[in-house]
């Protein structure tokens, strides 16, 4: 079924030593985010055996949302940091829904 919502599955790869500080600043939007209206889902994961990379998974009611998400201080500090972390550029998958329920959620 075709809904409005928006799923974001984002990959972040930290440059050699800056672990720590990306798992920082997203452990610093995790909370915030969560607060929004529109958000539905926002979590962090990394890998079961380890290593630096972290996944983002990430639900919004609809596109108006997501916009107004990209507007609150803890998303435009975010922005404002990350490119010093990171290894390249965040990888965000932008993903339709086939068969999701939402009672998880």
């Amino acid at each position: 079924m075709a809904t409005g919502r928006v799923h974001i599955f984002v990959t972040l790869n930290p440059k050699p030593g800056k672990e720590g500080d990306l798992d920082s600043l997203l452990r610093g939007m995790c909370g915030p985010s969560r607060t929004e209206a529109g958000c539905l889902r926002y979590d962090l994961f990394a890998p079961a055996g380890g290593g630096g990379t972290r996944y983002l998974i990430e639900c919004w009611r609809d596109q108006a949302a997501l916009d107004a998400h990209r507007e609150e201080p803890h998303y435009k500090n975010f922005r404002a940091k990350i490119g010093n972390i990171l290894e390249g550029n965040a990888v965000p998958a932008f993903l339709k829904e086939v068969d999701v329920a939402y009672g998880a959620l």
